[in-house]
C-alpha cells in the first residue's frame, strides 16, 4: 500500500455505504432479526430442553458416554458452547457477507459503480473504506449479541440453579475470532467481486465460509473434536493466516477500473 492515507476519506467512505446499507430493509432487516432469533429465543429453547430433557438428551445422541451425575446445568453448559457457539460463530460471517456484498457487488447491481471512478480516492483509500463499512457493523453485532445472549442466560441460570455460565473462555475465544471471520469473509468478496453479476451471487459463495463452521458441533457431539482452549487459539491462528492472506490478495488485484467494467 504505497503513498500516505487519508483516513478522513477513508472513514466517509465508510458511513455513506454504512448508511445507504441500513437504510435498505432487505439488507438491515436479516442483520435484526437473525441477531435477535440467537440473542433472545436460543437460550429459552435451551432451558425448556434442559428442563424437559437435559439430563437424557445427550446420553442417547449416539450412544455418547456422559456422566451419571450429568444434570440440566451441564446440558445448559455443554449446549451453550458446542452447539450454539460455533452458531454464534456463523454472525460475523453472515453479516459480513451481507454488507460486503452490497458495498461491493451492490455498486455494479444498483448501476453506481461508474462513480466509483470520479472518487478523488486511491484504489487503497476506498477498498479499506468498503472493508471497515463491512467489518465495523458486523463486529459491533456480534458483541452486541453475545452481550444480550450472555445476560439472558446468566439470568436463567442464575434464577434456576444459582450460578453463573458466563463469563466463560470458550465463549471469549469464539468472540475473539469473530473479527477475523468477517475479514476473511470481506477479503473473499473483494476478490469474487469482478467476476459476480450481483448481491445475491456474491453472497452465496462468500457464505461458503459457514459450512466448516456448522461441522464443529457434529465434531464436537461425536467427540471428534474438543471445544477447548487449545482448539480457539489453533482456530484463532488459522484465521490470522486465511484473512491476512485474503486481505493482501484483494489489495494487490482490487483495481476500481477493472471492477467497474466487469
Amino acid at each position: 500500500m504505497g503513498g500516505k492515507i487519508n483516513w478522513n476519506k477513508i472513514w466517509a467512505i465508510s458511513m455513506k455505504d454504512m448508511k445507504e446499507a441500513f437504510s435498505s430493509l432487505s439488507i438491515s432487516g436479516p442483520m435484526i432479526g437473525i441477531p435477535i432469533f440467537f440473542a433472545v429465543l436460543l437460550p429459552l429453547f435451551t432451558f425448556y430442553i434442559a428442563r424437559y430433557a437435559g439430563s437424557t438428551i445427550i446420553p442417547q445422541i449416539a450412544g455418547i458416554s456422559v456422566p451419571q451425575s450429568f444434570g440440566n446445568l451441564y446440558f445448559i453448559e455443554f449446549f451453550s458452547i458446542n452447539i450454539l457457539g460455533p452458531i454464534f460463530m456463523t454472525m460475523p460471517i453472515i453479516t459480513a457477507s451481507v454488507l460486503a456484498a452490497d458495498s461491493f457487488a451492490g455498486e455494479k447491481e444498483r448501476k453506481t459503480a461508474e462513480a466509483l471512478l470520479a472518487t478523488p480516492t486511491t484504489n487503497t483509500e476506498l477498498l479499506i473504506g468498503k472493508i471497515f463499512a463491512s467489518l465495523i457493523p458486523a463486529v459491533l453485532l456480534t458483541i452486541a449479541v453475545f452481550i444480550i445472549y450472555a445476560s439472558i442466560t446468566d439470568y436463567l441460570s442464575l434464577s434456576s440453579f444459582g450460578i453463573a455460565i458466563f463469563p466463560n473462555i470458550a465463549w471469549y475465544m469464539m468472540l475473539l475470532n469473530s473479527p477475523f471471520l468477517a475479514l476473511t469473509t470481506i477479503g473473499l468478496v473483494v476478490l469474487i467481486s469482478t467476476k459476480v453479476r450481483g448481491i445475491k451471487e456474491a453472497q452465496q459463495i462468500s457464505t461458503l465460509l459457514i459450512l466448516p463452521l456448522l461441522v464443529i458441533p457434529f465434531a464436537s457431539i461425536f467427540n471428534l473434536a474438543k471445544l477447548n482452549l487449545q482448539f480457539f487459539i489453533i482456530l484463532l491462528i488459522v484465521l490470522l493466516i486465511a484473512s491476512s492472506a485474503v486481505l493482501y490478495l484483494s489489495e494487490k488485484f482490487f483495481d476500481r477500473e477493472r471492477f467497474i467494467l466487469s
